[in-house]
């Protein structure tokens, strides 16, 4: 065992440690349901949004994109760019509306919304189908780890899936989300540390000069790598529905929007951290300069390697003991801050939807909390399942968006938008959408040996789309509506409450004119600050689309590193502050119990 691994194994282990050291601290916060399940729904504004990109960047992000940018070169980067674009559309125009809608409501998962507007007979169907994408993506990142694992540490894929569900079973049983969102800080800041290493010791192995290397990329590796149109059609549909439009009804969406302080940290606690989406650039940039190096006789890559194990055996060959150390350790905190967020939006669904709502709907605090704590073994079981069962990681993650996609996209639009939807339209589509998708996806397993095989052209998700949105229309045109329900939910009207309501402070609301006024930028500081997060969104779009000119190209590179350093530091000292502030409070609350 190399010096590389026996010190990460350590290193792990003492960080392990102090994740169920932080839980057990932060344990005393979580005295309700809330607290337990949304962190009191009082994130503050840089912690959440260093959270919210601790589990944004996940392991399909890392060990999945590293492959997929040395199998096809840039073009793979649209699954990149299409969350991207979907994270951020959601975050516009629903992420304010969601907080204020779960504050008056109660409300905790998407099933909430989606009951609010349609009735409890949504409510199983509903959560059915969200708990899908949480489960199913719990067991990806076990799946990540074990792979990560089976190349640094020699282990079988078995028991590195148990190993991983241990440790986040641990840390989050204790205080739930208040755990994953300080570990997800500190795991965010590492993943970033080590996603940019491991990017500059690709370059490195090449020639060791950025600018240089990125022209090795037009001059040896075949032209549709550096082409960002060079994608199927069928592929690229299926990376915009499962990976773009998704995002509009995601239930982790759904449960980051309610966890922020007010609804304008809600929204713009995220837009802040997208612009650092240049962390889901970087590994496909790597895994093309992997492939320079090796088609320039700098390096060989084992016949047969998956491209899930690229990153970690190229870590352990080309990177020294100090350097290998912090990109592992990055890697694993990658895999493990992103299970992390998506473990606890299942127990939000289980905890909330099934106990709460079905089985003891008059639940005390200490019950719900309990409850909350049994629904981490219940995800984590699961995930270990769907780990084992399924052992690919990109077609498992768009397996997931696919059926989740199908059952709750129309529900949801609907329920925002279209006031003459009814209920049996809504169950109709969840239903009727979710299993259309649901069937394709063994079709194809049974016929090409994986469910996220296209069949005659078409995914899953393209199935379970075209078939979930004219039942939601169709059945709707044939049912008489509920106008005065309607209103519940519908987004001019929440909106509108919103600006109104008087349990939101006037500097929370953004009711301003222009581009700063919605982003309540009503200081130098924070205008200049949202005007460099305008400016690096948008390039990142203007430089992928014209990466087959090599200027730009280069200007990408640099971009990604540059900007990908930046937020490193902004993320920890900013975030850093909001921790200390968490941790008082605690304190606070430790000192109030001994006195009783």
């Amino acid at each position: 065992m190399s010096s590389v691994v026996t010190i990460s194994i350590v290193v792990l282990v003492i960080l392990v440690i102090l994740f169920i050291l932080a839980g057990m601290w932060f344990s005393r916060m979580a005295k309700s349901a809330d607290d337990f399940l949304l962190a009191g729904r009082g994130a503050p504004f840089w912690l959440l949004a260093t959270a919210y990109l601790g589990g944004y960047v996940g392991g399909a992000s890392v060990s999945g994109y590293v492959g997929n940018g040395m199998a096809s070169g840039i073009s793979q980067m649209w699954a990149s760019l299409f969350v991207v674009s979907g994270c951020t559309l959601f975050t516009i125009l629903f992420a304010r509306r969601l907080n204020y809608f779960g504050r008056k409501t109660n409300a905790v998962t998407i099933t909430d919304f989606v009951v609010e507007r349609y009735g409890n007979v949504m409510r199983i169907p509903a959560a059915i189908v969200s708990l899908t994408r949480p489960t199913i993506l719990t067991g990806m990142q076990f799946l990540a780890i074990a792979t990560s694992m089976t190349v640094v540490f020699d282990t079988s894929i078995t028991f590195g899936v148990i190993v991983s569900s241990v440790i986040i079973l641990l840390y989050l049983i204790t205080a739930g989300q208040y755990s994953a969102l300080v570990t997800q800080w500190f795991q965010s800041i590492l993943q970033a540390i080590g996603i940019i290493l491991f990017a500059l010791i690709a370059f490195k192995m090449v020639s060791g000069d950025i600018t240089e290397v990125t022209h090795t990329f037009y001059e040896v590796l075949p032209g549709d790598f550096t082409n960002f149109f060079a994608l199927d059609t069928s592929v690229f549909t299926t990376y915009a529905l499962t990976l773009g439009l998704f995002y509009l009804a995601d239930p982790w969406m759904y449960m980051w929007a309610y966890v922020g302080k007010t609804p304008k940290v809600s929204s713009n606690g995220m837009l802040a951290v997208l612009a650092g989406s240049y962390y889901n650039v970087l590994p496909f940039l790597a895994g093309m300069a992997i492939l320079a190096g090796a088609t320039i006789g700098k390096l060989t890559v084992p016949e047969g390697l998956a491209g899930d194990s690229l990153y970690a055996w190229f870590t352990i060959n080309f990177s020294n003991t100090f350097i290998g150390v912090i990109i592992l350790v990055g890697l694993l905190m990658t895999i493990i801050s992103c299970g992390s967020s998506f473990a606890m939006n299942g127990v939000t669904i289980i905890t909330k939807d099934i106990y709460q709502s079905c089985i003891n709907k008059n639940a005390t605090n200490k019950q719900a909390v309990r409850a909350s704590r049994i629904s981490v073994v219940i995800i984590v079981v699961v995930g270990i399942v769907s780990a084992l069962w399924l052992p690919i990681l990109v077609p498992l993650w768009v397996l997931a968006q696919a059926i989740c996609l199908s059952g709750l996209f129309a529900t949801t639009m609907s329920a925002w938008f279209w006031k003459r939807s009814t209920t049996a339209g809504a169950l109709v589509s969840c239903v009727g959408g979710a299993a259309a998708a649901t069937a394709w996806a063994m079709y194809a397993w049974a016929s090409a040996g994986s469910p996220g095989e296209l069949m005659h052209g078409l995914h899953a998700v393209h199935v379970g789309v075209f078939v979930s949105i004219p039942l939601m229309i169709i059945v709707s045109l044939c049912t008489k509506p509920d106008y005065e329900r309607a209103e519940r939910t519908n987004w001019v009207t929440l909106g509108k409450e919103m600006r109104e309501s008087q349990d939101i402070p006037e500097s929370e609301k953004c009711n301003g004119p222009g581009f700063f006024g919605w982003l309540g930028a009503d200081t130098p500081g924070w205008k200049t600050f949202w005007i460099c997060v305008a400016v690096v969104f948008a390039a990142h779009y203007i430089m992928s689309f014209a990466f087959h000119v090599e200027p730009i190209g280069i200007a990408m590179v640099w971009t990604s590193f540059i900007v990908g350093g930046l937020m490193i530091f902004i993320m920890a000292i900013l975030g850093g502050k909001d921790i200390v502030g968490m941790a008082k409070a605690s304190k606070n609350i430790g000192k109030g119990e001994r006195l009783e």
